[in-house]
């Protein structure tokens, strides 16, 4: 199997140190940079007045995003004859794609130990670009309708210019691309470059659309990434609160939804101080949250997202190191490929 360069599961722990402390610098940047634009006056005014037990729940809602990022996780692995992972395997895999501090951005990480766990390289690469798109589109499946019920009862936050395209976008996004996928999709499997690539592309569509129209056989799937981000933005919610802002769950929804335009799954080093930043301007903008407020309610959801996970993700790196040497015989194996029937992913 390919050794990727693209996650830190295999450095030593000088460097991994070293990675921790570049991630918590990045973060201490980001929440100072944006203390340093709300006004330190502000910010200490509302630390002076906060309601600091708001953020017991703020971290229940992250474990319980946790547990939908699971149950997610390992139904999508499993649709149509996926590879299999032993418990032990599939948590430190989970907890590592959850915490995203392992990985430099992109899906290196998911597509190792996809590998490891039998998948062959194109299968493991769909099945990586349908998680990405699993997890964007069931974020769509909130928001969407969220943004439709906010025009009708005619809100005045969350903004206009937020709403219309999540109320327009994903229906049309959506419909177009699963009827791309199923058209051509068997016409480019056997092609090379960008063809081959974009048939790679429409066999994730295809598999995230078959989890969704059979909600009967792959429900784990769906409940669990609508808990995932149900977690996540109630999370959001209550770091907020802590700090003297409560947002009407419609302003969370679309606030959330519109920062997350990298998560921290697949933002390089977990989107350490970029989506601090970008989840800041968003919720002053999209949702009226006042700056102040704004910086130290996502720096504490921030910090339970970031650093919350590491603990578990750095005791299950001796399982991931397993997992990759594993994976150098494996790729393959126990896949409907390997076992003389039709390939799982029609490969």
């Amino acid at each position: 199997m390919k050794v990727f360069n693209t996650h830190f599961v295999n450095e030593t722990w000088k460097p991994l140190t070293g990675l921790i402390l570049l991630i918590a610098l990045l973060f201490a940047a980001g929440g100072v940079g944006m203390a340093y634009v709300a006004g330190f006056g502000a910010v200490q005014q509302r630390l002076d007045h906060a309601h600091w037990w708001w953020l017991a729940p703020s971290g229940a809602g992250v474990v319980a995003a946790y547990v939908g990022y699971f149950f997610a996780y390992r139904a999508i692995n499993r649709a149509e004859d996926g590879p299999t992972l032993q418990f032990p395997s599939l948590l430190a895999v989970v907890t590592a794609g959850f915490g995203g501090f392992l990985a430099q951005g992109g899906t290196a990480l998911d597509e190792f130990a996809m590998r490891a766990g039998g998948a062959e390289q194109r299968e493991a690469k769909v099945r990586v670009s349908a998680l990405a798109g699993f997890e964007h589109g069931a974020l769509a499946l909130i928001v969407c309708p969220a943004s439709i019920a906010a025009l009708i009862v005619g809100a005045v936050l969350p903004r206009h210019d937020f709403v219309w395209p999540w109320a327009v976008i994903p229906p049309l996004g959506f419909a177009l691309a699963i009827w791309l996928a199923e058209r051509y999709r068997d016409r480019l499997r056997e092609r090379d470059g960008w063809q081959g690539k974009l048939g790679m592309f429409y066999d994730a569509i295809h598999l995230v659309w078959e989890i969704l129209r059979r909600p009967g056989t792959h429900g784990y799937a769906v409940l669990g990434m609508m808990l995932y981000w149900g977690g996540d933005m109630f999370a959001l919610w209550a770091a907020t609160a802590a700090f003297g802002f409560h947002m009407t769950a419609l302003e969370v929804i679309v606030a959330l939804g519109t920062g997350m335009v990298l998560t921290r799954r697949t933002a390089p080093l977990a989107g350490a101080g970029v989506v601090l930043v970008a989840l800041v301007a968003t919720l002053w903008n999209a949702a009226g949250v006042p700056f102040a407020a704004a910086t130290l309610g996502v720096a504490a959801y921030r910090l339970f997202t970031l650093f919350g996970p590491m603990p578990v993700g750095l005791a299950g790196l001796p399982k991931l190191r397993a997992l990759g040497r594993r994976g150098e015989d494996a790729a393959g194996e126990g896949t409907r490929t390997t076992e003389g029937g039709e390939p799982a992913l029609q490969h």
